[in-house]
């Protein structure tokens, strides 16, 4: 039989494992922030939105919309990564 001080051990270490993001949890919060920062672009102008490898695509539907969100990358990235309080993205690549 095991001690209850064990089991107590155990169940405290899986609460500790670092929560895993998924891909629609970091499109929500990006186009959260994308409605923020920039107000005249729109969802309907991103064509496409992948995450791999903590790296997101956006393909865009005009240039100068790609040309906006290029620019505002980095911020883009550092308050995605402050709001979900992990490093899950590394790159933002527009197109």
């Amino acid at each position: 039989m095991k001690a209850i001080a064990d089991l107590l051990a155990k169940k405290k270490s899986r609460r500790n494992y670092a929560r895993e993001i998924d891909e629609k949890s970091i499109e929500s919060v990006f186009f959260g922030l994308l409605e923020k920062k920039i107000p005249s672009i729109a969802r309907v102008d991103i064509l496409d939105f992948r995450l791999e490898e903590k790296k997101i695509y956006i393909k865009t539907a005009h240039p100068a919309i790609a040309s906006e969100i290029w620019r505002k990358r980095e911020g883009l990235k550092k308050e995605i990564n402050n709001f979900l309080e992990s490093e899950s993205v590394e790159e933002i690549k527009v197109k």
